[in-house]
């Protein structure tokens, strides 16, 4: 196992950019660590670091090294977690990589309710853009990726699949809460709260408004859905978020959500996604089935009339 330690040591200088910070997080002393790179660049015959006043990077064979670390840390976190698994899945660690439509609402509450049953399980969660998201899963960075509308990889496969209709948000006392489902030609009467440009919410949106750039009024722009609820709050404005960035929470709240007409603007898939032969581990997969389900709650509440068939996952 001695050479699993030192594949840690290596990943966490590369995570760290530094052999001191990276000494640092490990516990040891940054000539031992130093001393422990420079034996393994030795025993490979070629530099893996380029070393620089500011830290270390990545030489072309460090890369490649670097990926054969990554899987091999990668499978002993999924062999223990399956040596757990045959007394009950008491501990685990499942890194996620998620957009930022899922980080205020719907990914915490699936984590709360995970932990519950499984408490040993911890989580770490980074909030990326679907592009990012994707290279987070090719870096061995995140065991799952939850995204919306992603590019497709041909090493990235679906765990499960939902479509999302685009909602738009706006007061409880809006004219359009009244309506159960909303025309984008009936939310552009009122100024707008829109999503940053690069959030997927905002590409549904981009090229419906293009057209209509002269008859659109825009309050403001935020790529953060809380800042988006407060500019509503009181107000004729319309904001707009996808279907599982909706709080399920609703107490007190004085935001309605209202679904946008799929004439208008067609849903955009929500995605559970791993990377292509690589198994993941128990925590991951029975995490992914709790996603699956939840996906598929939502899509029988929403009631789209554009739902292609709701979720689709694989048995675990």
């Amino acid at each position: 196992m001695k050479h699993l330690r030192l594949f840690t040591y290596i990943d966490t200088v590369v995570k760290e950019g530094s052999v001191r910070r990276a000494a640092e997080k490990l516990h040891i002393t940054a000539s031992a660590l130093d001393r422990r790179v420079q034996d393994l660049e030795e025993e490979l015959g070629t530099g893996i670091f380029e070393r620089h006043p500011r830290g270390m990077r990545l030489s072309a064979a460090g890369e490649v090294f670097l990926g054969y670390v990554r899987r091999h840390l990668s499978d002993m976190q999924r062999l223990r977690s399956e040596i757990d698994s045959l007394n009950g899945l008491r501990r685990g660690h499942v890194a996620l990589a998620v957009s930022p439509a899922l980080a205020t609402d719907f990914i915490p509450r699936i984590i709360k309710t995970f932990r519950e049953q499984y408490p040993g399980v911890s989580f770490s969660v980074t909030v990326a853009k679907h592009s990012d998201a994707v290279r987070a899963l090719l870096a061995f960075e995140a065991d799952l990726a939850v995204i919306v509308a992603p590019p497709k990889h041909p090493d990235v496969i679906d765990l499960a699949i939902s479509e999302q209709p685009l909602m738009a948000a706006m007061d409880i006392a809006h004219p359009l809460a009244r309506q159960s489902t909303v025309r984008l030609s009936d939310c552009i009467q009122y100024p707008l709260v829109l999503p940053a440009p690069g959030l997927t919410s905002r590409e549904m949106l981009e090229s419906v408004l293009h057209s209509r750039r002269a008859e659109t009024q825009i309050a403001a722009e935020t790529n953060s859905y809380e800042v988006m609820r407060g500019l509503l709050y009181s107000t004729q404005n319309v904001g707009f978020v996808i279907s599982t960035g909706t709080p399920k929470d609703r107490i007190n709240e004085n935001i309605i959500y209202r679904p946008i007409s799929a004439i208008d603007i067609r849903p955009v898939p929500l995605v559970c996604a791993q990377l292509k032969n690589r198994g993941i581990s128990v925590s991951a997969a029975r995490f992914s089935n709790y996603i699956a389900e939840e996906l598929n709650n939502i899509s029988l509440s929403t009631g789209s009339e554009n739902d292609r068939g709701g979720v689709s996952s694989p048995d675990y």
